[in-house]
C-alpha cells in the first residue's frame, strides 16, 4: 500500500517528537541503537492503550498485539517508530497512525580493575573508555586516603582470621566426636594435626576436653536408659518363664483331678461312693481351668510388655542416630562455611598488609601504564577488545583496567596462620 502525503508528514512529525522528546534520562534517539534488554517507552497516537514501556526480548523484539513481534535490535528510534506505522498501515488497522519512541533505559556498563570505585554503572551514548574511568573515580592512585584505613583493616582481618580458625578446630574437633559418640565409643580420638595445635593452644586443649566429657556424660546416658530397658526385659523374661512353669503345673494338676473325677464317676454309678465327692471334684476342676486362663492373660500382658520395651529400645537407638547424623550435617556445613571465610578473609589480608605496602614503599621504582580491554558479547560470545581511552562503550560492556605501576618483584610474606585441613573421618 502506498503512503498518503499526509501519513508521510505524520510520519516525519513522530520522528521529529521522538528526537525532541529524547532528553533528561531518555536517551537520545537519534544516535543510539537498541539492543537486546534496552527498555523503550513507545506511544502509538491512535492507539493510547497500546502505548507503554516495553522491553527489547533475548531475540530483539518487543510484542505489539495487534501487529505482533517488532524487530528493534539494531535500528534507531525513530527507524522503530517508522516500522511501527507501516505494520499497521499495512495491517490494515490504521492508514494514518503516529508513533514515538524513546530509549528509557539500557543495559549498564561494568568498570572493573585499577580505578577507584569498580562496579556498575548506568550507560549514556557514546560514552568513552576515559568518561567510564571518570565515573568509577579515576585511576587508581596510592595515595588515596582510603589506603590510609588498610593497616587497621589488616588487624581486624588478622582478628577475625583467628577467631574464625578457633571456630574451624572447634567444629572438626566436635566432628571427631559426634562420630566416636555415633559408634558408641567411650573416647575421641581427634586428627593427628588438631592434638599437635592443641599443644601450642591452651584454650584448645580446653576445648578438647570438654568434647570428651560431653562424649562421656551423652554415651554414659544412653548406656544407663540401655541397660535400664535391658533390666527390665530380664524381669518379664523371667516372669514369662514363671507363667510358664505355673501353667504347666495347672495343667498336669488338672490332668490329674479329671483322672480322679472319671474314677469317682464309675464307683458313683455303682453307687459305692457319695456325690458330694463327685461334685468336689468338678468344682476344683473348674476352679483350677480358671486358674489356667488367669495365667494365659498374664503370659499375653507380659509378652505385650516385652514387645514395648523392644520398641522403647529401637526408638531410643534410632532418634539418637538421628539427632548425630542431623547434627554432624550441621557440622559439615559450618565448616565448609567457615573454611571459605578463611580463605576470603585470607585473600583480602594478603592485598591490604602484603601487596599495598610493597607498592608503597617502592613508589621510586614505579613506571606508570596502563593496559585497557573491552570484553563485549557478540554473536553470544564474550570477545576481549584492545581499546584507547577514546574507545566508545556499548551497553553490557565490562571495560578492564590495569594499570602497570607495578615494580619488577614484590616480595611477599607468608601468612601466619596455618594451613585449612579437612578431617577424614567420618564423612556423613
Amino acid at each position: 500500500m502506498r503512503m498518503s502525503a499526509l501519513t508521510k508528514g505524520i510520519l516525519g512529525v513522530a520522528a521529529v517528537l521522538s528526537c525532541l522528546l529524547a532528553s533528561g534520562t531518555v536517551i537520545a534517539a537519534e544516535d543510539y541503537i537498541v539492543r537486546i534488554d534496552d527498555k523503550l517507552k513507545i506511544k502509538i497516537f491512535q492507539f493510547p492503550e497500546l502505548s507503554g514501556e516495553y522491553t527489547v526480548s533475548t531475540s530483539g523484539t518487543v510484542l505489539i498485539p495487534p501487529i505482533g513481534e517488532v524487530p528493534v535490535a539494531g535500528s534507531s528510534a525513530i527507524d522503530i517508530s517508522n516500522q511501527i506505522s507501516k505494520r499497521f498501515i499495512g495491517a490494515g488497522i490504521s492508514n494514518k497512525p503516529g508513533a514515538t519512541v524513546e530509549v528509557l533505559q539500557s543495559r549498564p556498563i561494568y568498570v572493573l580493575g585499577d580505578v577507584q570505585r569498580p562496579g556498575e554503572y548506568t550507560y549514556r551514548p557514546g560514552v568513552t573508555v576515559l568518561q567510564a574511568v571518570t565515573l568509577a573515580g579515576g585511576w587508581f592512585r596510592l595515595n588515596d586516603p582510603g589506603l590510609m584505613r588498610l593497616d587497621r583493616e589488616a588487624i581486624t582481618l588478622t582478628g577475625d582470621m583467628r577467631t574464625l580458625f578457633r571456630r574451624y578446630y572447634n567444629l572438626v574437633a566436635e566432628r571427631a566426636r559426634l562420630n566416636a559418640e555415633l559408634a558408641m565409643k567411650t573416647d575421641v580420638v581427634f586428627p593427628a594435626d588438631l592434638t599437635r595445635r592443641a599443644g601450642e593452644d591452651r584454650t584448645l586443649v580446653e576445648f578438647l576436653e570438654d568434647e570428651r566429657l560431653i562424649l562421656n556424660l551423652n554415651v554414659g546416658q544412653l548406656t544407663k536408659q540401655l541397660n535400664s530397658l535391658n533390666d527390665s526385659h530380664g524381669l518379664y523374661q523371667k516372669q514369662l518363664e514363671a507363667i510358664s512353669r505355673q501353667i504347666l503345673a495347672s495343667k498336669e494338676q488338672s490332668q490329674s483331678v479329671k483322672k480322679e473325677l472319671d474314677e469317682v464317676k464309675g464307683l458313683f454309678a455303682r453307687g459305692l461312693t457319695p456325690i458330694t465327692r463327685q461334685m468336689g471334684l468338678e468344682r476344683m476342676l473348674a476352679q483350677l481351668e480358671m486358674a489356667e486362663q488367669g495365667y494365659q492373660t498374664l503370659m499375653l500382658r507380659t509378652q505385650q510388655e516385652l514387645t514395648q520395651l523392644d520398641q522403647r529400645t529401637f526408638d531410643l537407638k534410632s532418634d539418637r542416630q538421628a539427632k548425630l547424623n542431623l547434627e554432624l550435617r550441621r557440622n559439615r556445613l559450618d565448616l565448609a562455611e567457615v573454611a571459605v571465610k578463611i580463605d576470603t578473609d585470607r585473600n583480602l589480608m594478603t592485598e591490604a598488609r602484603v601487596t599495598v605496602p610493597s607498592l608503597t614503599s617502592s613508589l621510586s621504582d614505579m613506571v606508570e601504564g596502563r593496559n585497557l580491554t573491552i570484553v563485549r558479547v557478540l554473536d553470544g560470545k564474550a570477545v576481549t577488545i584492545d581499546a584507547e581511552e577514546t574507545s566508545e562503550l556499548y551497553p553490557g560492556d565490562v571495560l578492564k583496567v590495569k594499570k602497570s605501576f607495578l615494580p619488577s618483584e614484590i616480595a611477599t610474606d607468608e601468612t601466619a596462620e596455618p594451613t585449612l585441613f579437612m578431617p577424614t573421618a567420618g564423612r556423613n
